[in-house]
């Protein structure tokens, strides 16, 4: 008997095997169903026809349930059914693990390419820093230079101040110096007139 064979089948030669006369679907349909004559089907009501069509097919189903089944059969059957399917699974299992390994790869690929691309951001935002950092000391040494010029002017101012402070204190000498003159003469000439109306 080959594994090829549907369930149907391999009962049928059972059965030839065994002495039983095999029946076909209709036979069995009409041993299942009681004869009725058309008389009592006219009697019936369509929904009652429709019942009882219903009830019989759920015995026959129950019937065909109760079917006992050879292990060895079972066994054959399963067996070539994992002959069958079994090298596909395995297969697909194989592609599903390279898949699985590609994934796996291609992961740690985009990990490092994040990283490569937040390095380059960091190297981006030291590069700005250090721009910042030059601005800032450009304007540095421009402020450095106004303050140099600024205390240049404000110490040629303080010795243009000391000049001019020198200048007028030798101004007020000279002033007073003149007036000590002027005094001098004016007590002279007091002197003199005095001693003139005295003689």
């Amino acid at each position: 008997m080959s594994e090829d064979q549907t369930p149907e089948v391999k009962q049928e030669n059972e059965a030839e095997n065994e002495g039983e006369t095999v029946l076909t679907a209709e036979e069995t349909e009409r041993e299942i169903t009681p004869k009725q004559s058309d008389d009592q089907l006219l009697e019936k009501e369509p929904a009652e026809v429709v019942e009882t069509a219903e009830e019989e097919q759920e015995k026959r189903l129950e019937e065909d349930l109760e079917v006992t089944v050879d292990p060895e059969i079972v066994e054959k059957l399963s067996s070539g059914f994992l002959q069958t399917f079994l090298p596909t699974l395995e297969k697909s299992k194989s592609s599903l693990e390279e898949v699985l390994s590609n994934q796996k790869i291609l992961i740690d690929t985009v990990e490092q390419e994040n990283s490569k691309f937040q390095e380059c951001q960091s190297m981006e935002e030291l590069t700005q820093t250090m721009l910042k950092a030059r601005k800032y000391y450009n304007k540095l040494i421009t402020i450095k230079k106004e303050m140099s010029n600024l205390h240049d002017k404000s110490g040629k101012l303080k010795k243009r101040a000391v000049k001019l402070q020198q200048q007028r204190q030798k101004e007020e000498l000279q002033k007073a110096q003149q007036r000590e003159k002027e005094h001098e003469k004016e007590r002279m000439l007091a002197a003199r007139v005095a001693g003139r109306t005295d003689s």
